[in-house]
């Protein structure tokens, strides 16, 4: 497990959804035309700082006094046209405020549970249908979740002006999927520092076919989060249109049209207080793998290929949780 610097308000995802959180925690009023909603270009011409607009009760938040876990959903929507599509980006983001300690953990999409593919329950079910099965494997109360797609991952780094990723491993990956052609590509990353734009770092979050143990699920995983790092840290850089950002503006920004939440406004605000600590943060990066999961024969599921869990009450992985992050399973 790798203990990065601390982030608190690591939001958006699809990994990808963290960011989505951090844009609707600012607190700096700014007129905002339509054009500008639908443009990031227009925006970062026509930004100017305004007055101060006084922030709403954050202490309302039901955030406040517990520990907060946020289920960040990516789902493999190519067009906001399409109704079905899977969660396959699934990463539970976990802030415990009083031991100062943040902890991203990824579950993979093809974990069987609650007689479907874990990338099914949201689309089946709704959200309180994933929940159950997110709090069980966990053993964390989750009570929020944000969801987004490819589309709105990659607008959000080209509106924050790229993003800065520490790519690990160098990796080639020849079967990269061409969505609109149903081809392939080549795609390439070398180890070190690369700024990314937003299509860019939607390849670095999807690849799956790489080189370099790069080639797998788990390496997906750990990519995705090494991203988030990169987007918190680009969020308020003096090319995103979000420098200066006001609550309100961003909230319905990311919400309308976009991406999906249960959290609210005075969420987002207790969320914003939280931040202005960052630095007294520890960050650390957990995954459901081979560790806890395995491959099943096909002919028990149907034929289908999926992981189940070696241990059924998931008790090593509640363990790993709480050692990795000093936080408390609900018991």
């Amino acid at each position: 497990m790798l203990i990065k610097r601390v982030i608190i308000a690591v939001l958006v995802v699809i990994f990808f959804v963290i960011t989505a959180l951090f844009l609707v925690t600012t607190i700096n009023k700014q007129n905002i035309s339509k054009s500008e909603l639908l443009s990031p270009v227009i925006a970062s011409e026509n930004k100017e700082e305004n007055p101060n607009k006084g922030p709403v009760d954050a202490f309302s938040s039901k955030l406040k006094d517990k520990e907060i876990n946020i289920a960040l959903l990516g789902i493999d929507r190519r067009s906001k046209l399409e109704s079905a599509y899977r969660t396959d980006t699934i990463i539970v983001l976990s802030i415990n405020s009083t031991k100062n300690t943040v902890l991203l953990i990824s579950i993979p999409r093809d974990l069987w549970t609650n007689g479907e593919r874990i990338n099914a329950l949201y689309i089946v079910g709704g959200w309180e249908n994933l929940k159950r099965s997110l709090d069980t494997i966990t053993g964390l109360e989750i009570d929020n979740f944000i969801l987004t797609d490819f589309e709105d991952f990659s607008w959000i780094v080209d509106s924050m002006g790229g993003v800065q990723v520490n790519v690990e491993n160098t990796f080639v990956d020849s079967l990269y999927p061409v969505d609109i052609t149903k081809t392939y590509q080549t795609v390439a990353f070398e180890q070190g520092t690369e700024i990314m734009d937003g299509e860019r770092a939607l390849i670095f979050a999807r690849s799956r076919k790489g080189s370099n143990g790069e080639g797998s699920d788990w390496a997906r995983m750990r990519r995705q989060h090494l991203l988030l790092k990169g987007m918190v840290e680009s969020v308020l850089q003096p090319k995103s249109i979000f420098n200066p950002m006001n609550v309100e503006y961003a909230f319905n920004l990311v919400t309308t049209g976009r991406m999906d939440t249960n959290l609210t406004v005075n969420d987002a605000y207790y969320l914003w207080d939280l931040y202005k600590d960052k630095d007294k943060y520890k960050y650390e990066s957990l995954v459901l793998d081979s560790n806890y999961v395995y491959n099943p024969p096909m002919e028990q599921y149907g034929g289908a290929w999926v992981l189940a869990p070696l241990d059924p009450n998931y008790e090593s992985f509640h363990e790993a949780i709480k050692t990795a992050g000093l936080l408390t399973p609900t018991e």
